[in-house]
């Protein structure tokens, strides 16, 4: 998702106490739908984990949503009905990986 794309959209979001830039080909209220879906999970991870740091959070963020990922998988094999779904799961992983990791890591 290049900033120089034609069809990319640019959105400032404030996710987990930090302010990050997000670029993407998806609408924007989509890109926010995304942060804000990503953001709820950190907060989740949080208040179960209230010592972790925000690094560790990230990661294990990202590994539940991988899981997620797996899972959609694995039941669109043995269904083969719902392309979109693994579709916009690869994107919230990948929002997540530019807006998150691109960043801060």
């Amino acid at each position: 998702m290049a900033e120089s794309a034609p069809n990319s959209h640019k959105i400032t979001k404030q996710i987990f106490g930090e302010t990050y830039t997000i670029v993407g080909e998806a609408s924007s209220g989509y890109i926010s739908e995304v942060a804000d879906y990503v953001e709820s999970r950190l907060l989740e991870l949080g208040k179960v984990l209230p010592n972790a740091s925000k690094t560790k959070l990230a990661v294990l963020c990202a590994l539940n949503l991988a899981d997620e990922l797996f899972q959609m998988r694995e039941l669109g094999s043995k269904t083969n009905e719902n392309p979109e779904l693994e579709e916009r799961t690869k994107k919230i992983i990948s929002l997540l990986e530019e807006g998150i990791i691109g960043d801060h890591f």
